[in-house]
């Protein structure tokens, strides 16, 4: 089972392959990039689990979902954070950097020309790491706002410790951001200043950095990030 403390979680009130099935119907639908290319399921004396194994096709960012079932009809969703690329990663995607992004490969070309190889594979890596968090992130914007996913920053054992075991216990309230903090998270996952939020928004430029601040208390500094990705 994956780390959970080095993952993103969250809830969703389906089982575990109705959860399994909406999360690659979702990605189908929103990101033909990315395709399932394993998916397995455990048991142990706990819970059952499906893992889904993805990767994308212009940044070979493998993901891993692991959808964990906590009782019937509700799942823990763990989203850990892309692998950082190899150099292996980077010599394979190096054409689709300089294709995909020609205004940062500017300084791939220049310390080619140098001679420093080095300083190129630097650049490679660090431009391929930046997309796959970038992706990342906006799979996470889409799936919350699609899923109505509630993001859960606890330990998830004592959630399990903690499950009622009343049927008739009520619903957990799910945490879903509104129309307009979806906008305004999906440029700032884009690359959009707070000015430039503000400016496109009508709003200034100290309501978007204190929604922002709000947002990350709530959903997390790996979906909210203090930097923004280029």
């Amino acid at each position: 089972m994956i780390d959970p403390s080095s993952c993103v979680r969250y809830t969703l009130r389906e089982d575990v392959n109705s959860a399994g099935q909406k999360l690659i119907t979702w990605l189908s639908d929103h990101y033909p990039d990315i395709f399932l290319i394993h998916q397995e399921s455990y048991n142990d004396q706990i819970q059952r689990a499906i893992r889904q194994t993805l990767i994308h096709r212009h940044w070979g960012a493998t993901f891993i979902i692991e959808i964990v079932s906590l009782r019937p009809g509700q799942t823990l969703i763990l989203i850990p954070t892309p692998p950082d690329p190899s150099l292996e990663d980077v010599s394979r995607y190096e054409d689709t950097i300089l294709e995909l992004l020609p205004d940062s490969s500017i300084s791939i070309r220049l310390a080619r020309v140098d001679g420093n190889v080095e300083k190129a594979l630097s650049v490679i890596r660090t431009l391929l790491r930046e997309q796959r968090h970038h992706v990342w992130m906006q799979i996470q914007v889409g799936l919350i706002h699609s899923l109505q996913l509630e993001f859960f920053e606890g330990d998830y054992k004592e959630l399990l410790r903690d499950i009622p075991k009343d049927e008739n216990t009520k619903d957990p309230i799910v945490i879903s951001p509104s129309q307009e903090d979806r906008s305004l998270l999906d440029l700032w996952v884009k690359g959009h200043t707070a000015k430039q939020i503000a400016l496109r928004m009508g709003r200034t430029e100290k309501t978007i950095l204190n929604r922002l601040t709000l947002m990350r208390k709530t959903y997390g500094e790996q979906l909210v990030p203090r930097r923004r990705m280029a």
